[in-house]
């Protein structure tokens, strides 16, 4: 008798391997004898497991080798990792969302860090995403990180602060209303900036 392993573990699929063995070698119990002659190996196997024939060729091969005369190690199907792309392509309705809770941190006058930032966009519903794919979102939509007592804060870039001025100061100083359109949403205005841009810190 071949030698029994005396512990095995056995996942899910060849436990069902385990009873399709079972059911089958109990068909052939209540047959009287075999369903198909013994000298069919290959496709009893393949009756018995509910499984393709040329799958037991392909793997009898893969073992034995084409005269039957071998002993190889059996081989695992490569499984790919499905890589986990990030999010930072997010629609201009989503990305004003995000930016005006970046500016609610200001009004409060806390630090936006981004591990704040990453606890706070999740529990309102306007982030899903990793830490990693944030902090590039927050780059592309003209955010940079500032040095301040020792912590890191998330802070807009100049360019983009000094346009937001400008813009209030001009409506400041309207005074003919009537002759003022409106484009749809406001928040539109806010996304008016490049993709992708390299800051040193000063307006460009």
């Amino acid at each position: 008798m071949p030698k029994r392993a005396k512990k095995t573990v056995l996942n899910s699929e060849m436990r069902e391997f385990v009873i399709r063995l079972r059911d089958y070698f109990e068909r052939e119990s209540q047959n009287g004898g075999p369903l198909l002659p013994l000298s069919q190996v290959r496709q009893r196997v393949a009756d018995a497991l509910l499984i393709a024939l040329a799958t037991v060729t392909r793997i009898s091969t893969e073992k034995y080798g084409k005269e039957g005369n071998e002993e190889n190690k059996l081989s695992s199907p490569n499984k790919k990792r499905r890589r986990i792309q990030p999010i930072v392509n997010l629609d201009d309705f989503q990305c004003a969302a995000i930016r005006n809770h970046i500016y609610g941190y200001y009004s409060r006058k806390e630090l936006s860090t981004l591990d704040k930032l990453l606890v706070t966009l999740r529990e309102v519903h306007l982030y899903d995403g990793g830490r990693t794919s944030l902090s590039k979102l927050l780059r592309r939509i003209g955010f940079h990180y500032q040095k301040s007592n020792n912590n890191r804060i998330l802070m807009e870039r100049n360019d983009i602060a000094l346009k937001r001025v400008d813009f209030l100061r001009k409506v400041k100083n309207i005074t003919d209303w009537e002759k003022v359109v409106f484009l749809d949403e406001t928040w539109l205005n806010a996304n008016h900036t490049v993709k992708k841009t390299w800051n040193d810190g000063t307006a460009q």
